[in-house]
């Protein structure tokens, strides 16, 4: 006779799973919103309490720039801060999502069972290649579609030129002239030498 397996009915297994992901996801759970250990973030940001979340990111590394995108969704420009740390080479990411209108009260968030969205404070630090030349007054930023776009421009690498080399017929005649080269007339002011009486 074969064994009777019971299973447990369904309402009890949807309601496992939502004591999981609320675990998992819940407002002070440690989700891959909200966890360190699932996005790469300094030591400065994880320190700060207040910082709920690092932004997944893409940099791309073209000849003219450097291009970051982050995934913002349902944040506001004006919400958005992005500065420059020329010593480092870093992009700073930092601002603040919050939920659409009345759900962002005290009454619509006892009434939340699942979260997922990354809302809250966040901040974001974006290392480029320490060797690599910035013009840090064209740095742009937009939000397009919950994307945030930054693009870095690198200094333009002059291409190597060949040097023409003259012919000098007379050398006496043609020779560099010192004072030329110098900001001040060399016959009123001369420079490292004493007149004696």
């Amino acid at each position: 006779m074969p064994a009777i397996i019971e299973y447990p009915p369904f309402f009890d297994v949807f309601q496992s799973l939502s004591e999981e992901l609320s675990r998992n996801y819940g407002p002070t759970a440690c989700g891959p919103s909200k966890c360190p250990a699932f996005h790469q973030t300094s030591d400065a940001s994880r320190s700060k309490k207040d910082v709920i979340f690092a932004p997944a990111i893409d940099v791309f590394d073209t000849d003219r720039a450097f291009v970051v995108h982050a995934s913002l969704p349902g944040a506001f420009s004006n919400a958005i801060s992005v500065d420059f740390e020329p010593k480092r080479n870093e992009l700073i990411l930092t601002g603040e999502i919050k939920r659409p209108g009345s759900f962002a009260d005290d009454t619509s968030i006892k009434s939340l069972r699942i979260s997922e969205r990354p809302v809250g404070k966040f901040e974001r630090r974006v290392r480029l290649s320490p060797t690599t030349k910035i013009v840090h007054d064209n740095i742009t930023a937009k939000l397009v579609n919950g994307v945030l776009e930054v693009v870095v421009p690198k200094v333009e690498e002059q291409p190597k030129r060949k040097i023409t080399i003259e012919t000098v017929g007379n050398p006496a005649d043609d020779w560099v002239d010192a004072a030329s080269y110098n900001e001040q007339n060399s016959s009123s002011d001369t420079i490292g030498t004493e007149k004696l009486d």
